[in-house]
């Protein structure tokens, strides 16, 4: 496999990849996707009842996965985060504990190492330490990605996240970008349309063009260990 992108949330596949994901697809190059969760924490908007969440969104990111190209598709059912303020018409999740680290859910770690070893992906790309956003669900979605990793001996380009600026309250943490590709606008509307799958989280999507707006049509990326100048393309990286 190419590209192998891994994340806790429905959605989390879009906003910072969505149009690496379609043009890695549209140059022949092999996709794939693992969500840990069903974002069963998260809000219904009154789109469905809480305990419906987590199916609803399953089907929202089997929407997503089919406009964004992506070959393959893992979805698990792990408990996701419950949000730290719970409002009405939000589901209640149990969440991951992270107090210490990847020790705290084992199985995840060795599920992450055993799928690596049979897709064998050239390249990750995941949430970096920080989780973007300090989500508890992210940082420990970035541990687990790491340590698998790390324990599969194989050469990996792992990519994070990486904002062109932190947010001020996430900045401790924060990688500066390495990549930076710019998405062609044909590809763009592909990936706009692939965010609004994601209807129970309109408000997270709206959120995103407010603070993030140019990561719309530009997405970048930490390589870890990469010290040289940025680059402005990622494709090259999952090559033979």
């Amino acid at each position: 496999m190419d590209l192998l992108v891994i994340v806790p949330h429905p959605d989390d596949e879009v906003f910072g990849a969505g149009g690496t994901l379609i043009q890695y697809a549209e140059r022949g190059l092999e996709t794939g996707l693992i969500t840990l969760t069903k974002g069963e924490a998260g809000r219904t908007l009154g789109l469905c009842a809480p305990e419906k969440l987590a199916e609803f969104r399953a089907e929202e990111l089997r929407r997503s996965v089919e406009v964004l190209k992506i070959g393959h598709l893992e979805l698990y059912g792990f408990p996701n985060a419950r949000p730290l303020v719970v409002r009405e018409g939000e589901a209640r999740g149990a969440g991951f504990v992270t107090t210490a680290g990847v020790a705290d859910h084992p199985e995840i770690a060795d599920l992450l190492l055993w799928r690596l070893e049979v897709l064998r992906p050239r390249a990750i790309i995941t949430f970096a330490p920080n989780g973007s956003n300090g989500h508890p669900d992210h940082v420990a979605t970035h541990r687990w990605v790491k340590r698998a990793v790390e324990r599969s001996g194989r050469r990996i380009s792992l990519f994070y996240y990486a904002p062109l600026k932190p947010l001020p309250e996430f900045a401790e943490g924060w990688l500066p970008p390495t990549h930076i590709r710019q998405i062609p606008r044909e590809v763009l509307v592909q990936k706009l349309r692939a965010m609004a799958q994601h209807k129970t989280q309109a408000l997270s999507v709206l959120q995103f063009m407010d603070r993030f707006a140019e990561r719309l049509y530009l997405e970048s990326f930490h390589l870890a260990g990469y010290e040289g100048p940025i680059q402005d393309e990622l494709l090259w990286y999952a090559r033979p």
